[in-house]
């Protein structure tokens, strides 16, 4: 996956279900609801945004740290990015 897509995939996860989500809700969202990919995959795209401060950790919950809400997200964004997180194997997935 093209590292420009995590920002739009974290702005789709935030403006549905809020700035503050459980972890396994935005695992089971993005995975299952939306279908971007396996939820091993989704862990790992959740630990890469972690690492370059695009969201922050308290606990079980994360916390959007960038203004989702400003970024552009065309109508058919589940579409176009379905079943397309793939993330390096050296990243290990957030649990």
């Amino acid at each position: 996956m093209d590292t420009r897509y995590v920002p739009l995939v974290l702005a789709h996860l935030f403006r549905k279900l809020g700035p503050e989500v459980a972890l396994e809700d935005a695992v089971a969202y993005l995975s299952f609801r939306c279908r971007y990919g396996p939820p091993t995959e989704i862990r790992k795209l959740l630990t890469v945004a972690l690492e370059n401060e695009m969201i922050s950790r308290r606990g079980d919950t994360i916390v959007a740290e960038f203004m989702y809400d400003s970024q552009y997200l065309s109508p058919d964004q589940p579409a176009a990015l379905e079943g397309r997180v793939r993330i390096g194997g050296n990243v290990r997935p957030m649990y």
